[in-house]
């Protein structure tokens, strides 16, 4: 169980309601459209602003940028970290908050060079509660919390999923 578990544990027990003075991210993270994971406007700036691709020979290289993050969340978020394996990144932005109540870690751009691009927010929560809050906001997803969308050029795939001590709201084209 991470800090911010048990810390949410010892809130709801002791009836302190704690999460509502976590800073929220409810603003900075929204959609045009949930069902296919369309970020509104800010959201979509963040996500764009995390990686760069420098010419490297006949391809290209992921590089982190300085992303590109509202006044008001600057004292919530901390230092972006990119992973490569071959083909694939993942930038990572730890956040320090929550989102819609729940206790958010993080917000990852996962892709290919040269191709497709999703993300990823992170939780310090179980799957069922991502699940349940995601359905809230209207993502539309079936019990079995993943689904494949066919789309006008590509599809989707939109989901929670387990990921490690919590849950992941996926969005990935393809």
């Amino acid at each position: 169980m991470t800090y911010r578990q048990i810390a949410a544990v010892a809130c709801v027990s002791l009836g302190l309601g704690c999460t509502s003075a976590s800073p929220s991210f409810d603003r900075l993270i929204s959609f045009v459209d949930p069902k296919s994971c369309e970020p509104d406007k800010t959201f979509d700036a963040l996500l764009n602003s995390l990686v760069s691709f420098e010419p490297s020979g006949v391809s290209y290289t992921p590089a982190l940028k300085t992303p590109q993050i509202p006044p008001e969340f600057s004292g919530m978020i901390g230092t972006p970290h990119l992973k490569t394996n071959g083909n694939e990144y993942r930038a990572t932005l730890p956040l320090h908050g929550v989102w819609h109540n729940l206790p958010l870690r993080s917000v990852a751009v996962v892709g290919w060079v040269e191709s497709e691009q999703g993300f990823e927010l992170l939780f310090d929560a179980d799957r069922a509660q991502v699940l349940a809050t995601a359905n809230r906001l209207g993502f539309g997803l079936p019990p079995s919390g993943s689904e494949y969308r066919e789309g006008a050029l590509m599809g989707l795939n939109i989901g929670v999923s387990e990921h490690g001590d919590g849950a992941a709201i996926y969005c990935m084209p393809g």
